[in-house]
């Protein structure tokens, strides 16, 4: 209740009383901060720093709902990346750089929302990913795709004995996603996408199928698609999953991914986590490159955690793959491997 007073309040001061109608609004968000240690290269030798968000995304935002009646509301959702540990902002050109939309719901027949949103291939390719898409031990640096779409409209439905399905138009932004349209006959396309997914969850199975075709460049047949298709099963004592993606356009792109991941409770809630990712890259020999991690969370209380996680890349002679979020370069085959232990609170 609390939050929701703060949230109107703030809310109220950065728009004039415009959310004064809300049915409600929250702030919400993560903080993860992690020490990591990491070996790049021979040469370097070891690197020890400080990094955000290696057990979950950094974010901060505002979610607000407003009842229309006859079971129809109106919806927003503004969110942000900080990087607490410089006190700066993930995207410099796009301050709600993770999501930023207005929509409009139903229980009977689901959602429809404008804005800035995540893609349908990545809701399904995050489902698969045990690491949260975040940190060293994320299997979405190999297999990397739009995360999420400008300009788009998403429908999403309402569940159906275990079922969805989303679908997405991204009317267009530039290739490297500021959402600015190109001008030209030849850029006016950049940045256009299409997608959805298909999702079955019940009881201990989930079952998605994500696809994904994106404008990425100039040219006669470069637009990049990608199919994800994954599962799980939940046995208790431990949940296995498995996935497989296609990441390919006219010829510069052409990869498949395989990965296999395990949660293990243990301690009551502790938890065990281990992922093995394999890209195999069609467009060349020697450009393969597997990722093994494994990873342990301790729950402090329901809002902290603590956590380490180890990784390990295998890169082919050809290949100079890294962690997701290194931001240091890889020579050609070298493997680096990464330790990062931190301590994650939300709110």
């Amino acid at each position: 209740m609390q939050k929701k007073l703060i949230a109107l309040a703030v809310a109220s001061l950065v728009s004039g009383g415009a959310f004064a109608q809300s049915s409600s609004v929250t702030i919400f968000g993560i903080i993860d901060v992690a020490i990591e240690s990491g070996k790049y290269s021979d040469a370097a030798g070891n690197l020890t720093r400080m990094v955000s968000g290696a057990n979950n995304t950094n974010r901060i935002g505002f979610r607000g709902t407003e009842d229309l009646g006859n079971g129809m509301n109106a919806n927003f959702l503004l969110e942000a990346q900080p990087v607490p540990d410089n006190g700066t902002t993930a995207a410099a050109t796009q301050f709600w750089n993770r999501s930023s939309t207005v929509g409009l719901s139903s229980k009977s027949w689901g959602s429809v929302n404008l804005g800035r949103q995540y893609t349908p291939w990545f809701n399904v390719t995050a489902a698969n990913d045990v690491f949260w898409v975040a940190g060293a031990g994320s299997s979405y640096t190999l297999q990397a795709g739009d995360t999420r779409m400008n300009n788009s409209v998403r429908y999403d439905s309402v569940n159906m004995n275990g079922f969805t399905f989303a679908a997405m138009w991204g009317l267009g932004q530039d290739a490297d996603g500021t959402g600015v349209e190109g001008t030209t006959a030849a850029t006016k396309n950049l940045g256009r996408e299409v997608g959805f997914n298909v999702r079955y969850a019940n009881g201990p199975l989930s079952l998605n199928l994500g696809w994904d075709d994106q404008r990425t460049a100039v040219g006669p047949d470069v637009n990049t698609k990608r199919t994800q298709l994954n599962g799980a099963y939940d046995f208790k004592v431990v949940k296995v999953g498995l996935g497989y993606n296609t990441n390919k356009n006219g010829g510069t792109l052409d990869d498949r991914v395989w990965t296999i991941t395990a949660l293990m409770p243990v301690f009551g809630k502790d938890t065990i986590k281990a992922g093995y990712t394999r890209l195999n890259d069609k467009t060349a020999s020697g450009k393969d490159a597997r990722l093994i991690a494994i990873g342990y969370e301790h729950p402090m209380s329901k809002r902290t955690n603590v956590y380490a996680t180890y990784a390990l890349m295998n890169n082919d002679s050809g290949a100079s793959k890294g962690t997701l979020g290194a931001g240091v370069a890889v020579a050609a085959g070298f493997d680096p491997r990464v330790l990062q232990m931190g301590i994650r609170h939300s709110f």
